[in-house]
């Protein structure tokens, strides 16, 4: 394009955010800033997202300070936006000073620090916070439910969530979503109640997926239940046979309960079939550009250097194992 404005500038970053490519989108905006066209508060918004995707923490802030240094009053929309940046990058007080700033909220900002509580282990501050909305005349939705009952989950909070769950179709006759189901199957599996959690199952209004039975795989897990693990494994199987996660997840499970015998059969499994585990992506920023690297990557530029600074470390820690304790047999398996 010989000319650009902002709507052009926001649509291709719109357009790289809702199909994931949020490095691409960060870039885009920077490119934005360099060709001085002045972002507006969509621009802001969708950025702020892709920092909450990235944990780009420090973007995050810098667009944050921006706001503040142009005297710009954030509206609901962009508060919200900044609320769900702090809790993706790991800073829930931020999330929550800024949600009680703001002049004026909405149901999504309720939702949205509830949700950024609950993700960081404050589980009786959302409930306190739901408390005050309900007192407020504000009503709660799908959304707020399901936050309060991850909170629920994330503190270990049965009967509150046991609570919780039956006031959200009792008092305020929303409707159950498969979101809703999980986060109660959760409560009940991590405090061990498996024989409650798989009759909720079976009240469902709809056909239990994958979420769900995975969720229970994991309460297994924690409690070591290898009957109902091997129960809930064959109908995960039947929805996904192919899933690579699955079968390390029970082969795990029959490890950590050394019953090796099982644990063997699960690899010959997944060999047999050709399945392997999805390998795990992670990220770093260094002087403003972001690097994605697997295990025994070596598609970065420097990768040699790298292995080699890495190769050193571990020999350093090696020679000074006696010093921290560490076996040098663990040392030597270490994947880098």
């Amino acid at each position: 394009m010989p000319v650009k404005n902002v709507v052009s500038w926001n649509s291709m970053i719109s357009c790289y955010l809702q199909n994931s490519y949020y490095k691409e989108s960060l870039e885009l905006f920077y490119r934005m800033c360099d060709s001085c066209m002045i972002p507006d508060e969509t621009t802001i918004v969708s950025v702020l997202s892709a920092c909450g995707q990235l944990g780009d923490l420090v973007t995050g802030k810098k667009l944050h300070e921006y706001l503040h240094v142009n005297s710009v009053q954030p509206t609901v929309t962009l508060c919200n936006s900044l609320i769900d940046m702090y809790a993706k990058c790991g800073s829930a007080e931020k999330a929550l000073d800024v949600f009680l700033n703001m002049p004026e909220k909405n149901i999504v900002s309720w939702n949205t620090v509830m949700n950024a509580l609950a993700l960081h282990g404050y589980g009786y501050r959302a409930i306190e916070l739901f408390q005050e909305m309900e007192a407020g005349g504000i009503r709660p939705d799908a959304v707020t439910f399901s936050a309060l009952l991850s909170a629920c989950c994330h503190c270990g909070l049965v009967e509150i969530g046991r609570y919780f769950f039956g006031k959200m179709g009792r008092m305020y006759n929303i409707p159950y979503d498969v979101e809703h189901y999980a986060c109660m199957i959760d409560i009940l599996g991590r405090g061990g109640l498996f024989k409650e959690a798989l009759a909720l199952v079976g009240k469902m209004d709809m056909k239990p997926d994958i979420v769900i039975w995975g969720t229970l795989l994991g309460a297994c897990r924690t409690h070591r239940n290898i009957s109902i693990a091997k129960l809930v494994l064959k109908q995960l199987l039947e929805l996904e046979p192919y899933a690579g996660g699955l079968f390390v997840l029970m082969s795990n499970i029959f490890c950590e309960a050394q019953q090796w015998d099982e644990m063997k059969k699960m690899r010959k499994l997944m060999k047999d079939h050709g399945v392997r585990k999805s390998d795990a992506v992670s990220s770093i920023k260094v002087g403003g550009h972001v690097s994605e690297f697997m295990v025994d990557d070596n598609k970065h530029e420097s990768s040699n250097l790298i292995y080699t600074i890495l190769n050193q470390m571990k020999d350093h820690l090696k020679s000074e194992s006696d010093v921290y304790g560490l076996r040098g047999d663990f040392l030597d398996a270490v994947e880098i």
